[in-house]
């Protein structure tokens, strides 16, 4: 039986092109899916859409994690038995989700997990991305949940508030705790649109003046 994909995307004020690139990178999947986008409490995206659209009458101010546990609770209720997910200032290659659901099932695994690459705010390659490990850190962009492994659906809404912004941290360190058999195929097909400083550092290059300095990211890894 074809596995019936969903791929959550919450968003909340992120510039219409940024989301159209989103949604087009998800409409050109050589797999069959459906887009499950989801509106943090902002103006919601009026462009053009093909999917289902749930819009919020409030911003929960969690970094996207309840927008993101919503989506998933309303791709299940419409029969989904597989999860992705997409932050709206990033995009997939078209053979993100077939490449990645053939390899887990070919694992056998519960939580899979691709690589990713790097792209300035502009939308131009910075480079590979050296934190994507699928053992130490496993970015929610790069995520396939199946099985037992769609528990982990549920676990962004209770990452406390204080640790919301590292809520992909969070839902990893529950997956390795649950003992979930997880498998990385390490294929570099996510287009990560970073903020992140170091990133930019590790790529010899002067972060921009907009980037974001975390202190629980150090050389070339998350801590």
């Amino acid at each position: 039986m074809t596995p019936n994909v969903a791929i959550i995307t919450p968003y909340f004020q992120t510039p219409p092109e940024w989301m159209r690139q989103c949604h087009e990178s998800v409409l050109a999947q050589t797999a069959r899916v459906r887009h499950v986008l989801v509106c943090d409490g902002c103006e919601p995206y009026r462009g053009p859409f093909s999917g289902v659209h749930v819009v919020l009458p409030r911003n929960y101010a969690d970094y996207g994690n309840t927008p993101r546990t919503i989506g998933a609770a309303v791709a299940l209720q419409r029969g989904a038995d597989v999860l992705a997910y997409l932050d709206a200032d990033n995009w997939y290659l078209p053979d993100h989700i077939e490449r990645l659901l053939a390899f887990a099932q070919q694992s056998d695994c519960e939580v899979a997990s691709s690589g990713r690459v790097l792209y300035r705010l502009d939308g131009s390659r910075l480079g590979p991305c050296p934190h994507v490990d699928g053992e130490r850190f496993v970015d929610t962009n790069c995520l396939l949940l199946r099985g037992r492994g769609l528990e982990l659906a549920t676990y962004w809404v209770v990452c406390p508030q204080d640790q919301a912004g590292r809520g992909d941290q969070f839902v990893w360190q529950v997956a390795l705790t649950r003992g979930l058999h997880h498998a990385h195929s390490g294929a570099p097909t996510v287009a990560y649109r970073t903020r992140h400083a170091v990133h930019y550092r590790l790529a010899g290059e002067e972060p921009p003046p907009e980037a974001i300095e975390r202190r629980d990211m150090s050389g070339t890894r998350y801590i």
